[in-house]
Order: C-alpha cells, then structure tokens, then sequence
C-alpha cells in the first residue's frame, strides 16, 4: 500500500510532518508533497490513499491554497484529513470553517458511528486537541458528510462523505498515542479493500 501524505506545515515543516510519517508508516510506504504543489488533475496514479496534515493556517482567514481546495473537490481514492486537513475536506465541499477559543488539550471524544474509523474502540476515546478553528455542524448535510464523532468542545470532531471515501479527524490522531494508531490502521484497513471505479 502506498499513501500519499499531503503536508500544509509551510515554515519549519520537517520536524511537524514527522509524527504523520511515524503514524503512516506503521501500516503503509508513503511519499510526502507539499499542498502547494497539488492541483486538479493530480497524478495519483500508484497511491491507494490520501492523508492530508495539520497547519497552523485559519481558513477563516483565506489562509489555504486554491488549487489545493479544488484538487480536494476531485478526490475519489480514500483520504483522511487530521485538523486542517479535515477543516479543508469540509471547506472543500461547501461547509464553513469558523474561528473560535485555541483549545489545546487532551479531550474526551464520543464516538456517534464506529465504522470504519473507529471500530474496535470504546464509545469514549481520548485524544489530542490543538485548534482554533472547527468545521460549523449546521453545514455537514448540504456538505455531504455525515458526523462520525463529537465533543463537549467541539460539535464535529469526525467526518465521512456520504457518497466519497473521505473522512476527517479535527482531533490529532498522530499526537494521540495509541487511539491515534488504531484509527490509522482502521483507514488503511479500509483503503487497502477500498473497490476504486
């Protein structure tokens, strides 16, 4: 299996993408890109799926790459987007990113559907929270996305396209210890049978 990790960290980079490359690596090869050299039309050719990094970006702000966020609206390989690779998959089909209190903290999270993501554990998981920004519940419908997960401090902590293989953590699952593996070696499950057209 082959994943190709999408990397939205533009200043200091190399030692951020390290945790991302660790949780990949558990469970497939991977090569890393830079969002600012993604566009529609993308050669994916060889890659079974997609995982796209954190950033200290605000979408609030415009602060994302616009062909990256078209590149987005085209994927139909398996992608899991952590942080604001989750808030750009969101933003990418219509719902709105909107500021609010930096939460940096381990957080309790509820896990509303289990597969594929969470399957295997408990309906309570704790994980590793840094944001300011978070995906506006009231959107996911008209986004397309179902709601896999919330929390006390944030109403849409995972997501999954109802009709695409693209699902999105605003939790850290590449700070979160071993809850963090478990979700990644669910997606990679997932992808490695994922049927393409």
């Amino acid at each position: 299996m082959r994943t190709l990790i999408i990397n939205s960290y533009h200043a200091d980079w190399k030692p951020k993408i390290e945790a991302f490359k660790a949780l990949v690596a558990q469970c497939s090869e991977y090569e890393v890109v830079d969002d600012i050299d993604v566009y529609p039309g993308y050669d994916l050719t060889g890659f079974n799926a997609l995982v796209l990094s954190g950033s200290p970006n605000l979408l609030s702000k415009n602060e994302y790459v616009p062909r990256y966020l078209q590149f987005l609206k085209t994927l139909k390989l398996p992608c899991l987007g952590i942080c604001y690779g989750h808030q750009m998959l969101a933003h990418a089909f219509g719902a709105r990113v909107i500021s609010g209190d930096l939460i940096q903290r381990d957080e309790t999270v509820r896990v509303i559907e289990t597969l594929p993501l969470f399957h295997g554990l408990p309906p309570e998981i704790m994980v590793r929270e840094s944001h300011r920004e978070h995906v506006v519940l009231e959107d996911l419908d008209r986004a397309g996305f179902d709601l896999l997960a919330n929390s006390s401090s944030c109403a849409v902590e995972a997501i999954h396209h109802v009709e695409r293989p693209l699902f999105g953590t605003q939790f850290h699952i590449e700070r979160s210890g071993i809850i963090g593996q478990e979700i990644m070696a669910n997606f990679c499950r997932f992808a490695r049978e994922y049927k393409r057209d």
